[in-house]
């Protein structure tokens, strides 16, 4: 499709016909989806523990920059490498795509749009085929990358780092992405996943705090309002 997925309803609906537009499904029943976008320039939240960073329960912003994404050899690793639903690390260092069950694979069309990096996708499973006609649309690429800890302003939104030497593992099908609708250390790459399941479930120890307070608070207020304070009540 030209655009990311939306999140709201109606945008899945519209998602879904734009994606369909661009479907061919030839004789064996497989599916090819024509320019699609897989990943986009921004700047993105990840916990600390994702990134190798200081404070693991920190959030991040980072930022992947257009002559990163856009680099010759970060956009040819994007080529034919494994779609599968959900994010599990593949290959070396990783668990056996046949482990795993590889669903379909990205094209051999890789390129950088501005600000996208898309592909075709190619879907062979009946299983991944239904979740995207259920509804399950976003996508979220897997990959090693450098985390340069430089910080600076990129369209009026500050961040903590910079991706740099990306390089693509495979392609997931996720319920929500972390480039939005629209971590292991392994020699001197981290491997990140661009799925915001981590953002969306941890907390930190603060948050945490504030939300025992939080809850100390209502208990109060709850047990005060149900005391009586008139004691000659009968």
């Amino acid at each position: 499709a030209d655009q990311l997925p939306l999140q709201n309803a109606a945008g899945s609906q519209l998602y879904k016909v734009l994606i369909m537009s661009n479907r061919e499904e030839d004789i064996n029943g497989y599916w090819m989806i024509h320019n699609n976008p897989i990943s986009k320039v921004g700047v993105f939240p990840y916990l600390g523990r994702e990134i190798g960073a200081p404070d693991p329960d920190r959030i991040y912003y980072v930022y992947r920059p257009e002559e990163e994404l856009s680099n010759p050899e970060t956009v040819e690793s994007f080529n034919l490498i494994p779609f599968i639903d959900e994010h599990e690390f593949l290959g070396k260092d990783g668990t056996p795509a046949e482990e795993k069950g590889v669903q379909g694979t990205t094209g051999e069309n890789a390129h950088f749009d501005s600000p996208y990096l898309k592909n075709n996708l190619r879907v062979y499973s009946n299983f991944l085929q239904e979740l995207i006609d259920s509804g399950k649309i976003e996508l979220s690429p897997s990959y090693r990358c450098d985390y340069d800890f430089t910080s600076g302003i990129f369209d009026g939104q500050k961040y903590d780092a910079i991706q740099r030497n990306i390089r693509g593992n495979h392609l997931a099908l996720v319920d929500k992405g972390r480039t939005g609708p629209d971590v292991a250390v392994l020699d001197h790459y981290t491997i990140s996943n661009d799925s915001a399941e981590y953002i969306n479930m941890e907390f930190t120890p603060e948050q945490m705090e504030q939300i025992k307070a939080l809850f100390k608070q209502l208990l109060a207020e709850a047990t005060a309002g149900s005391t009586d304070a008139d004691p000659n009540k009968p």
